[in-house]
This record gives structure tokens, sequence and C-alpha cells, in this order.
């Protein structure tokens, strides 16, 4: 009997099919971030493989069959993964989570024509490189997962370290309506200062800028741009000040070194509060670690205590973290797609979910915004 086409299935299976899959995504997407705190959790493994099976099934059901080779690819590495054959590390996880993007992509192709993200050839390129590294050694891993990462994301290779030149960030600052000062123009020169302090933090003013001021703007401006700009450029300071040596440690910081970590927003803060114009800076730089539920530092502020500049400085920390090279991942850089998952599954708790929902909309309005 032959595979009935999408035509010929009635709307009502379709529009189950179309529901059913995109919450097993989601679900997929939760698993596969859950597993890189817990990677040697079984059970979270046999659910995302019986997920997948299932959308694989799903496929062949809706006359989709040609797209199936990408699920049970992916299942040949979720198998190794349940026999222990594999192990579970972040470059993996970022791997299964592209690949979801990109069947999700191509069943939105099959219904409503939009592009997909890969070509067929480039699908089927794909399905063969996840069998390949469900099958290759030890010793290929690494490797291989980097390269794979890079394929299916080329922004996830290591950025360049060229520096930013003064000329760029004024020039940015002015698209907001800022027109720096002698004392602004002070705090652009100790950002880049202290971003030559670590190779990891080039060109990372820049980016945030850029991005927190884009969110307050759309939010209709409940901080000044100034204000904002200035708590940017000088939010991290303190953490220049501290061993170069615990700032590129690989390993979990001891209690001390945490606690040195956990001082540099009142370092900032002191310096800034003696400038009686920069209050409202000096503010969000103190609170820029406050959590929306209250379990950030250094004061244990909630959401409603917090302002706002605070908040979006927060969720623009966090994702240029996670999409650029760290101390413990120096590789390659973390795909936008699961940093703003990772936000999207902290709103509420971590982050606001008011000023989560606007980040969303800036990226959806201005994605050149992730690429930097």
């Amino acid at each position: 009997m032959s595979t009935p086409s999408l035509a010929e299935l009635s709307s009502d299976l379709l529009a189950d099919f179309r529901l059913e899959s995109s919450e097993q995504f989601q679900r997929c997407e939760q698993l596969l971030i859950e597993l890189e705190h817990a990677p040697d959790d079984n059970e979270r493994l046999r659910e995302l493989f019986r997920l997948v099976h299932t959308v694989k099934g799903n496929l062949g059901c809706v006359g989709l069959s040609s797209l199936m080779s990408v699920p049970q690819a992916m299942e040949d590495v979720l198998s190794c993964l349940r026999e222990g054959q594999l192990s579970f590390d972040s470059l993996l996880g970022d791997i299964l989570l592209l690949t979801l993007d990109h069947v999700k992509a191509l069943i939105q192709h099959a219904f409503d024509g939009t592009q997909p993200h890969l070509t067929a050839t480039q699908s089927e390129a794909l399905s063969l490189a996840l069998v390949s590294l469900a099958q290759s050694s030890p010793a290929q891993q690494t490797a291989m997962r980097s390269a794979l990462l890079q394929q299916l994301d080329p922004n996830s290779a290591p950025a360049s370290t060229n520096a930013v030149e003064e000329p760029v960030i004024t020039g940015l600052l002015g698209r907001y309506g800022i027109t720096p000062d002698a004392d602004l123009l002070f705090f652009i020169d100790l950002m880049q200062a202290s971003e030559r302090r670590s190779h990891f933090w080039r060109g990372r003013g820049l980016r945030q800028l850029d991005l927190a001021l884009a969110i307050n703007q759309l939010g209709g401006c409940p901080e000044q741009p100034e204000q904002l700009a200035a708590a940017i450029c000088l939010h991290d300071l303190g953490m220049a000040f501290l061993p170069l040596e615990m700032l590129h440690k690989e390993a979990d910081f001891s209690r001390e070194e945490r606690r040195q970590m956990q001082a540099h927003p009142r370092l900032a803060h002191e310096l800034l509060k003696r400038m009686p114009h920069w209050a409202a800076a000096a503010e969000i730089t103190l609170q820029h670690q406050e959590h929306a539920d209250g379990s950030g530092y250094p004061k244990g502020l909630k959401e409603i205590e917090t302002s706002p500049g605070a908040l979006i400085l927060n969720i623009v920390d966090t994702f240029d973290a996670r999409t650029h090279e760290r101390a413990h991942q120096t590789l390659n850089k973390r795909p936008q797609l699961r940093a703003i998952l990772e936000i999207n599954n902290l709103a509420g708790s971590q982050f606001s979910a008011h000023w989560v929902a606007l980040f969303n909309q800036t990226l959806q309005q201005q994605p050149e915004l992730a690429h930097r």
C-alpha cells in the first residue's frame, strides 16, 4: 500500500500532526538542555529517544517519509548514548538541538513552502555525519563534534579578537540618541581596557551595548539610554581586577573564589555612586546579577525591586556568555538557538518574563544583533 501525500490527508489529521510535533520538539529541546546538567540521566535519554522515534514514525504517517533519514540518524546517536558507547557533552547537545531545529524547518517547508535551513543534499550529508559520529571512536569524537557543529551553525566558529575602535561604539550610541559626554567616553575607555585583560572579553562591550539598548528602546525606554550604556561599560569592571588565572580557570570555583567573583557588582557600584549624575547606572551595575525570583546576588532582590536596566543587562550578559567562548569551552561558541531556549526556560525565575519577551522580539526584528 502506498504512503499518502499531504494533499490526500484530512485537514484535521494534518493539524493534529503539526500540534503534536510542535509539543514533541519543545519537550525534546527541554530534555537536551536538562541533559547538559545531568548527562548520565538514563530516564531523560530514554524519553528523548522515544520522542524522536515518534516524530520519525509520524512523518511516515503523513506522507513525509523523505524526511525520516535525519530523525533515524538521531536515533542512532541516542541509541549509542543509552548504551554507553557515546558520552553526552555540550557539543553533542548543541548538535542535536540544531538538528531538531533543522527537522522543524523541513516540516514547515513541506506545509508552507518556507525556506529550509539546509538543502536536500546538505540534509542527507547531515544524516550521514550523524551516523558516522555514532560509529566513531572516542579519539575521533571531539574533532568530529566540533566540525559537525560548525557545519550546522557557522557562527559557532571561534571569534576573532580584533579590537573595536571607539568611533564604532560612539556611532552605535548615536543610533540610540546618546551623545557621549566626557564621563561616558571615559567609561568606554575603561571598558575597552578591561576587555584587553582577557581575550575571552574582546568585543563583548559592543555586542552588549547594541542588544541592551535595542531591548530598552523596544520596551519604551524605561531606563535612560545613557545610564544603561554607562552601566554596560562598567558592570564587570570589578572582574578585571581579579587574578587572571582565576578568570581563566576551567574547574569549579572554590568558596573563596566564588565570594570574590560575586563581589564584582559592588566594586563598580562604589565607583559610580561617587558621580551623582550616574546614580541610576550605579544601581544597574549593583543589581545586574539579581534574579527575578530573588535567588541572585548581592542582595537577593526580586523583579519588582530591581531596575529595568539591571533586568535587561542580566539577560544580555547571559546571552553573550552563552554564545561566545569562555574559559570552560574555547573550541566553539554556543549556538544562538540554545542560548535563546535557555533564557526562555528561565523566564520568571532567573530572568524577567516581561523582558525575555522583549528580548525575543528584538532578535526577531533585528537578527543581526545575535551574530556578532
